[in-house]
């Protein structure tokens, strides 16, 4: 059997695809014009110096008002010069490389490279066997271990919110699970500057470092989303500020709901989009030049019946793609999502998780946000969902892998052998090949009726459910130097008892 056969023969039940930093070969989508690209671009522009965002962070307007924009104190809206927005955008780092504790997680983040994360911020969890619930540490902690068990999540999320654990060192003793229970890139919330700066020195000592050698060296991310229209609050504003000190990256990610936070048309969508994230980019290089950042697209309709997002629905799509036309000009990484309105793991929700990822694979994306397991537009994060989106990430993983066409590949002595009429199903290379030769899922099944039937009559999500245990049975924590732990756990237990931090 060959390597790789055995490679997969050790992961047992569960057909894994290995570790790897994928890379996209593929052209990206232009879905719009080179015209209509610099038409954003200008729009942008002509909102932020006329129209302007608020912002009440007095060290933002700060910041703004030295390089020249116009900065009304008294209601905190500030408006820049399309000068102050070219600047910036020439100061922004092209290429972004992350690295946890364990260096062969690494991930690049530029460029045709594409890594992908877990979800992200969910305050409920749903499974098969335990219901929908509020999320606790357990779950917590049960779907940090399927990030760090499964290869198709190669970033942390923070999969659901411990809602058990007192809210000022909330984020001490998730950090610390998440550190601890994983090797990979880990996220933060930022909700206010001690949390930030928390957060980050226990990333520094993970990786054996100081936070000024942290700094030097991107290893954990966040994610900013806006007010739309135009708002920056402030838990956000500090936030692009506090990661910029840092060295680290934010994911500037409006919360764009055509037709409810935007005009009812997908230009305006993007328009708006686009300028707020000029606007946090500025913010972030006025802060600190070079500062790391991510375009980030979530740009949505709103169900005009209902008013909710339309998540995973055909305009979010065009939407994704747009952006990422939007993201090439600005030569910044690219942020999309593994989105669903759905409530349950049912066909709509692999429908519209399968046009997301493909929409952002067509897009040029880098950074799959929410790959694994969000349900009811990410009010939820479903374990069953969680596996799901694990074999449509590994398609969409085996869909970027070149294709060889070499001699062998074209086997034509084997073709000859066989010759017209016969079969290959015994052929050396089939047996040699047989687990290797073509992807193999975890999930998807090629039964007739009546085997399917006498095996129990399992539909997709049912089948994740022994997965998902299987996962958690099968899972091993990555090894942690004593004496790290050691400095980890004394660091939490210090900010523990000075109280923690508040969120802003």
């Amino acid at each position: 059997m060959t390597q790789r056969g055995r490679q997969r023969r050790a992961l047992g039940a569960i057909h894994q695809k290995p570790w790897q930093q994928l890379r996209n070969p593929y052209v990206p989508l232009k879905l719009i014009s080179d015209d209509e690209v610099e038409a954003i671009h200008h729009a942008s522009l002509h909102i932020l110096e006329t129209v302007g965002a608020k912002c009440l962070v007095l060290e933002a307007q700060d910041l703004f008002a030295k390089a020249g924009a116009t900065v009304d104190r008294s209601i905190g809206l500030i408006k820049l010069g399309p000068e102050i927005i070219e600047q910036a955008i020439q100061s922004v780092m092209p290429e972004l490389n992350l690295t946890p504790r364990n260096p062969a997680h690494a991930v690049k983040i530029h460029g045709d490279f594409l890594a992908t994360a877990a979800v992200y911020g969910p305050p409920t969890c749903s499974d098969q066997l335990r219901g929908r619930r509020s999320g606790s540490m357990n779950d917590f902690c049960e779907l940090l271990k399927l990030s760090q068990f499964f290869n198709a999540v190669q970033i942390n999320g923070w999969p659901v919110e411990p809602l058990d654990i007192e809210v000022p060192v909330r984020h001490l003793h998730a950090a610390r699970a998440m550190l601890e229970l994983t090797d990979k890139v880990p996220v933060l919330f930022s909700q206010s500057p001690q949390r930030i700066r928390d957060v980050i020195t226990m990333c520094a000592l993970v990786r054996g470092e100081t936070v000024a050698e942290f700094t030097k060296r991107p290893g954990v991310y966040s994610i900013i989303n806006t007010n739309t229209p135009l708002v920056f609050d402030i838990p956000m504003t500090t936030g692009i500020m506090e990661m910029a000190k840092y060295g680290q990256p934010t994911l500037l990610t409006p919360f764009i709901i055509a037709g409810a936070s935007t005009p009812a048309t997908l230009a305006s969508a993007v328009v708006l989009n686009n300028a707020e994230i000029l606007f946090g980019l500025t913010l972030a290089q006025l802060t600190k030049a070079g500062a790391p950042m991510i375009y980030g697209s979530a740009v949505t309709s709103a169900d005009m019946r209902t008013g909710a997002p339309a998540y995973g629905i055909a305009d979010m799509q065009r939407g994704t793609i747009i952006s990422g036309q939007m993201a090439r000009r600005y030569k910044m990484p690219m942020r999309a999502s593994s989105f669903s309105s759905s409530n349950v793991a049912d066909f709509a929700s692999g429908m519209e998780s399968a046009n997301a990822v493909f929409a952002g694979m067509v897009a040029g994306n880098n950074f799959l946000m929410h790959s694994t397991g969000w349900l009811e537009g990410g009010l939820c994060c479903g374990y069953e969902k969680f596996v799901l989106d694990c074999e449509l990430v590994q398609s969409m993983m085996h869909m970027l892998e070149p294709v060889r066409v070499n001699a062998d590949a074209l086997a034509l002595e084997e073709i000859a052998e066989v010759g017209p009429g016969g079969h290959f199903f015994g052929s050396p290379r089939t047996l040699e090949t047989v687990e290797t030769a073509f992807y193999r899922p975890m999930i998807s099944i090629t039964q007739n009726y009546g085997s399917w039937k006498e095996a129990g009559a399992h539909d997709a999500a049912s089948r994740a459910v022994p997965m998902w245990q299987t996962a958690l049975r099968e899972y091993e924590q990555p090894p942690l130097d004593p004496a790290i732990k050691e400095a980890l756990d004394s660091f939490v237990a210090k900010r523990t008892e000075e109280g923690g931090a508040p969120i802003l």
